[in-house]
């Protein structure tokens, strides 16, 4: 008997279609004839299988899809309409899988006003943008990605949460849900890679130094865009190209991030708990190799909650919790020249977590380590098809070592 699709998915890919349909025939006939509109697709069926213990939150399989399942993982229509050679409008439709599980979830990542001048020196952009730390962000799309899956900063789940701050084993032990939704956590940075806000670019030198400053709406971890209270945040990225094979980057991040929940009114002040990033990143590339990676530590103020009596511990608003992080990742890849367009790379990940404050024998989270091989071709200019395979090692967890995963992505664009 046929399975017909649940109809909330059906909703929402009728929606997306009519969507890109009235863009494509409506919109370029409406237009000013100076006007350039310029617009791509993008759509992404996967192959996965997980280890017994996966989970979406450790290792972005869900744990009610850990066996082989083959679907439709992410669909994307990005587009811009330039009116001259300053201004242009740029956007993002995505439709992709809400938590691992479903395709319905629906977003506009990217919605934004730029303005260049006339050298393309100094840029202004006005809306929702990437996140501007580090260099994973830049990599929005499969096409620009070597492996499947994200380094462990931007998709392993901490014991911080924007709605209760710290409280250890948070998700796999200790369940607490606040506003009926089980709390996990939350990632060191926001695995989607956008924020909202205004951000100033500035060519210092041409293809030698670039400056970034953004303003936006609260700390690298936070998902929602807009929040009660309203966060605010401050980015800043200095990228430079020493030689035609070096390339660095130094960032900086610091923010709020915390949320009104049900028990939040115990705070004074959710703007006081942050979070503060300082990251490098760098690429070598010579030849058919390539070399890449990024460093970040992680400093957070927080409350500490305590889900017996569901309350805070002590006095957060006057002495916060304060805990420390680090989180690298090792790319290296090599193309092969005798079949042109394939390549194999190799990645070793770590996350690591500083001590429980006022506890020198307990860290505030358990030490994480990923290591993943990918093998990629570029069949044709449209499609890229990438196999990655993944050991994840966590310490003291009854599930140690048994959160691989195997994954095969077949990408088409246009």
């Amino acid at each position: 008997m046929r399975r017909e699709p649940p109809k909330s998915t059906l909703r929402i890919v009728r929606i997306f279609t009519c969507m890109v349909i009235y863009v494509l025939l409506y919109s370029p006939d409406s237009l000013d004839a100076q006007t350039v509109f310029q617009y791509n697709f993008l759509a992404d069926i996967e192959l996965s299988k997980g280890g017994e213990k996966s989970h979406y939150y450790y290792n972005e399989i869900d744990q009610d899809n850990i066996d082989f399942r083959l679907g439709l993982s992410q669909l994307n229509f990005m587009g811009q309409l330039a009116q001259d050679n300053n201004w242009s409008f740029n956007f993002r439709l995505l439709l992709e899988r809400d938590k691992g599980q479903k395709l319905k979830k629906f977003s506009t990542p990217q919605l934004n006003l730029q303005w260049l001048s006339n050298k393309r020196k100094v840029g202004i952009t006005i809306g929702q943008f990437i996140n501007p730390f580090g260099s994973f962000n830049e990599k929005q799309l499969s096409t620009d990605r070597n492996f499947v899956g994200l380094p462990l900063m931007y998709s392993y789940y901490s014991n911080i949460s924007p709605t209760i701050g710290f409280l250890p084993e948070m998700g796999d032990v200790t369940k607490v849900p606040i506003n009926d939704v089980v709390q996990w956590g939350s990632s060191g940075l926001y695995y989607g890679g956008y924020t909202a806000g205004a951000m100033l670019s500035w060519n210092i030198k041409p293809g030698k130094v670039n400056w970034k400053l953004a303003v936006v709406n609260g700390a690298s971890n936070k998902v929602k865009r807009f929040t009660d209270p309203l966060n605010l945040g401050i980015i800043s990225k200095l990228k430079l190209r020493p030689t035609y094979y070096w390339e660095q980057g130094i960032s900086i991040s610091h923010g709020s991030f915390m949320e009104e929940s049900e028990v939040s009114d115990q705070l004074a002040d959710l703007g006081k708990f942050t979070q503060t990033l300082i990251g490098t990143d760098f690429k070598l590339g010579k030849g058919f190799f390539e070399v890449s990676g990024e460093l970040i530590g992680a400093f957070y103020k927080v409350p500490q909650f305590n889900d017996e009596t569901n309350s805070f511990i002590g006095d957060p608003d006057n002495d916060p919790l304060q805990v420390s992080g680090i989180s690298t990742y090792l790319d290296i890849k090599y193309e092969f020249p005798q079949i042109q367009g394939s390549y194999v790379a190799f990645r070793f990940d770590y996350l690591g977590y500083g001590e429980l404050e006022g506890n020198t024998l307990q860290q505030w989270d358990n030490n994480v380590t990923r290591q993943s091989i990918a093998i990629g071709y570029h069949i044709t200019r449209a499609f890229l098809a990438r196999i990655a395979v993944s050991t994840q090692q966590v310490d003291n967890k009854p599930w140690n070592k048994k959160q691989g995963t195997f994954r095969f992505v077949l990408t088409a664009h246009y």
